[in-house]
C-alpha cells in the first residue's frame, strides 16, 4: 500500500473505523438519531447536486513538484526525533540543592486565614506537584519557594484575589501557608541508542535502530510534503464557484445532532459540550462561529466529488467490499451501515478512490536511497521557508 496519506477527507474514512465504539446515533433512533447520510444518495453523491456544476476542473494529473517539496531538511528530521523522545523520559527526586525558578517540585502545605485553616487550603500530607512559572497559584505563592531547600518547612504570605470565584469567602483576604518542599523533580530524556530504539520504539513505530528511525522519518516527511503540495495544488487548480447552502446546513445539522446525542448518552446539558468541544454556548453560536469553516470543508468535498465524477471513481458495491476487507479485515459492514447509512460509507470510499487516483497520477520523482532526499544542514538553511 502506498505510504502517502490516501485522501483529503481521511477523517471520514477514519470515522468509519470508530463507528462501533463512538456512541454513534443509529438510524431510526427517534429524536436522538444522527443521520450521517443526510443529503446523500445511497451511492454517496450529493442529493440533487452534480459537483461538476460547481467546480471548474483544471489540471489534477501529471503535476510536477518543486525541489523544496521533494527534499527533507535535517532540522525537520531532528525535530521529529526530539518529539518522539520527549515522551520517553524518567524523573529523579533531587534533595541536595535549593529551589530555582522553573523547577518542578513536590510540596505540601496548610493554609490559614486569621490563624484558622480553611477548606481546600491543604494537601493533607499527600503532596502535590507544581512547576514554578507554569502552574497557576494565587499571588506569588510559587515564586516564594525559590531559594528554599527540600526538607525545609516555612511560611509564605499571599493575598487572595478579589473577586475569587473558587471561594468567594476568601476574596481579598490575606493568608499564611505553611509549606514543606518535599523534593525537586528533575526530568531526563533517555539516551537515544540503537538498543533503546529496538526495545522501546519498534512496537509503536517499527524503528529497529537509529539509522532506521532516521530513514523512516525522512521518508514519512517527504511523503507528507508531497501529499500536501499535491492536494493544495489540485484545490487551487479546481476552483469552486459556490457552495450550495443546503450542503452547509446539512453538515451543521449532523454536527449539532451528534453533539446533542452524545450529551443525551452522558446525561449532560448540550451547552456543556458545545462549550467543551467548540468554545461556544449553543447551536446558534456554533453556526455563527463555524459556518465559514464548514463551507470551506464542503468546498473541498465538492472538488473531490467533481474529480470522482470526471474520472469515473464513484464507489461501487465492490469498492466498498474491498475497502472494508483491506482496511478493516472484515466482509461484514452491516453495523457501519446501521450507524452511518450507505450514503456516508459510499462517499468515504469514493473519496478514498480519488485519493488513490491522485497519488497514482501525480507521483513524486523516485529516489533510490532516502539519503538522496535529505538536504545537508547548510543547504537546508538556504531553502525558502515553507
Amino acid at each position: 500500500m502506498n505510504r502517502l496519506v490516501k485522501v483529503l477527507a481521511a477523517m471520514m474514512a477514519l470515522l468509519l473505523c470508530l463507528g462501533l465504539t463512538a456512541c454513534a446515533g443509529k438510524q431510526g433512533n427517534g429524536d436522538a438519531a444522527v443521520n450521517y447520510s443526510l443529503g446523500l444518495t445511497t451511492d454517496g453523491r450529493f442529493e440533487g447536486i452534480a459537483a461538476k456544476d460547481y467546480v471548474t476542473l483544471g489540471q489534477y494529473t501529471s503535476l510536477t513538484y518543486p525541489e523544496e517539496v521533494t527534499s527533507v531538511k535535517e532540522e525537520d528530521i531532528q525535530t521529529r526525533i526530539d518529539s518522539i523522545m520527549s515522551s520517553h523520559t524518567y524523573t529523579n527526586e533531587v534533595t541536595d540543592r535549593a529551589v530555582q525558578d522553573g523547577d518542578t517540585l513536590n510540596i505540601d502545605y496548610v493554609g490559614k486565614v486569621d490563624g484558622v485553616a480553611f477548606e481546600g487550603g491543604s494537601t493533607d500530607g499527600n503532596g502535590t506537584q507544581v512547576t514554578i512559572g507554569v502552574t497557576s497559584y494565587i499571588d506569588d505563592f510559587l515564586e516564594q519557594l525559590i531559594g528554599h531547600q527540600p526538607g525545609e518547612t516555612f511560611d509564605i504570605e499571599v493575598t487572595f484575589p478579589d473577586p475569587y470565584e473558587n471561594n468567594p469567602d476568601l476574596a481579598g483576604k490575606d493568608a499564611v501557608f505553611t509549606v514543606t518542599v518535599n523534593h525537586i523533580v528533575e526530568t531526563y530524556t533517555y539516551e537515544l541508542t540503537d538498543d533503546f530504539v529496538a526495545d522501546n520504539l519498534q512496537a509503536d513505530y517499527g524503528y529497529t535502530s537509529i539509522a532506521d528511525m532516521r530513514e523512516k522519518i525522512a521518508a514519512d516527511l517527504h511523503d507528507t510534503q508531497v501529499y500536501n503540495y499535491m492536494i493544495e495544488t489540485v484545490l487551487e487548480n479546481c476552483p469552486v464557484s459556490e457552495v450550495p447552502q443546503k450542503l452547509v446546513d446539512n453538515e451543521i445539522t449532523i454536527t449539532v445532532k451528534q453533539l446533542k446525542y452524545q450529551a443525551l448518552q452522558y446525561n449532560m446539558d448540550a451547552s456543556t459540550l458545545f462549550t467543551y468541544y467548540y468554545g461556544v454556548a449553543d447551536e446558534d453560536a456554533f453556526r455563527t462561529t463555524y459556518e465559514e469553516d464548514i463551507r470551506e470543508q464542503i468546498s473541498q468535498y465538492l472538488v473531490m466529488m467533481a474529480i470522482a465524477e470526471d474520472a469515473g471513481l464513484i464507489a461501487t458495491e465492490q469498492d466498498v467490499k474491498d475497502y472494508f476487507l483491506e482496511e478493516m479485515d472484515t466482509e461484514d459492514y452491516s453495523e457501519y451501515v446501521k450507524n452511518y447509512g450507505y450514503g456516508y460509507i459510499y462517499r468515504a470510499v469514493t473519496f478514498n478512490n480519488v485519493g488513490n487516483y491522485l497519488q497514482e497520477q501525480n507521483p513524486a520523482p523516485a529516489y533510490a536511497s532516502v539519503e538522496e532526499i535529505i538536504l545537508p544542514a547548510a543547504e537546508a538553511e538556504t531553502q525558502p521557508a515553507e
